[in-house]
């Protein structure tokens, strides 16, 4: 149970962080298929999809309420360390994500679509790049509802970043502003602040619904009918991950009020040093979670029989 919740923290936090896909980290765990199987499931028998996937929800709602103070916090103390981290626990996946792609029969296919997924997400970010424009706070409610389904996009579809949606369109820092003014609201009992504030998170929610009820729907068939080619998108987005997430933190962090070039590495070099360390604990710490889980699943299959 501990395992599910800790993988559910880093998709949580995954689907926060910039350039970060909270999906991405559980196809790279090998989970993502579970948890889609089970929202699409959310309009038939919503108890028991719940009931499946409980340990993750719990660890996402964690994570994501984790992810607004990592943001507010530690994100700009050390993004590099922390982002290089992230990296590490993709990577650590990514044996997983291969294997499911896997098509000796027709390697051809295989590969080209494994390349054109890489090339297009990696077309995406460079070509995205410089599109950002100041948001408001003040944006009217259908705004908001948008902005719930970009973040939802994080969740459901892997190697896709909600949140570098919203840094485009420029309601990625409110969005930020409005979950550590919510979790300081609760934490002082500031009810005053927690009511000004409800009727936004409650846009922000109606659009995670309405995204999580018609795009898990659409990848759950997608699994169903053509789950080799989905895993070989899957894979191309993967390996492109550790490429885009290195150019959107590049990007945001030359947007802040004192631009900082992370690519500079004789100003940064210590912070490089300890990224670069935490990238193989990123990987250590994905494959001791993969074989634990596949450990607990193998347990579970035998007390079944």
């Amino acid at each position: 149970m501990i395992k599910k919740i800790m993988i559910g923290i880093l998709v949580g936090i995954g689907s926060i962080l910039p350039g970060v896909s909270g999906g991405m980290i559980a196809a790279s765990f090998d989970v993502y298929a579970k948890l889609i199987r089970a929202l699409d499931e959310l309009t038939k028998t919503p108890i028991k999809a719940v009931i499946s996937i409980w340990e993750y929800l719990l660890g996402i709602l964690i994570g994501v309420l984790l992810g607004f103070l990592v943001i507010a916090n530690i994100f700009y103390l050390i993004p590099l360390p922390s982002t290089l981290l992230f990296i590490g626990l993709i990577l650590g996946g990514l044996p997983e994500v291969y294997v499911l792609s896997k098509q000796e029969h027709q390697k051809f296919k295989w590969i080209s679509i494994t390349v054109l997924s890489f090339l297009l997400m990696l077309s995406i970010t460079i070509f995205g790049q410089g599109l950002n424009n100041q948001g408001s706070t003040d944006a009217n409610f259908m705004i908001w509802i948008v902005v719930g389904m970009m973040l939802a996009l994080s969740l459901i579809v892997p190697g896709l970043s909600g949140t570098m949606l919203l840094l485009v369109i420029g309601f990625y820092t409110p969005l930020i502003f409005l979950g550590k003014t919510m979790i300081e609201a609760v934490v002082t009992l500031n009810i005053d602040l927690l009511m000004q504030n409800i009727p936004t998170l409650i846009y922000v929610v109606i659009g995670l619904i309405l995204a999580f009820i018609i795009l898990a729907k659409v990848i759950s068939f997608v699994l169903k009918k053509f789950p080799k080619t989905f895993y070989q998108v899957i894979l191309g987005i993967v390996i492109a991950a550790p490429i885009n997430i290195m150019i959107s933190l590049k990007d945001e962090l030359l947007l802040e009020d004192v631009p900082v070039d992370i690519f500079d590495v004789k100003t940064h070099w210590l912070m490089w040093v300890i990224g670069l360390i935490l990238v193989p604990i990123g990987i250590w710490i994905a494959r001791k979670f993969i074989k634990d889980s596949k450990d607990e699943t193998e347990e579970n299959q035998r007390g079944n029989t």
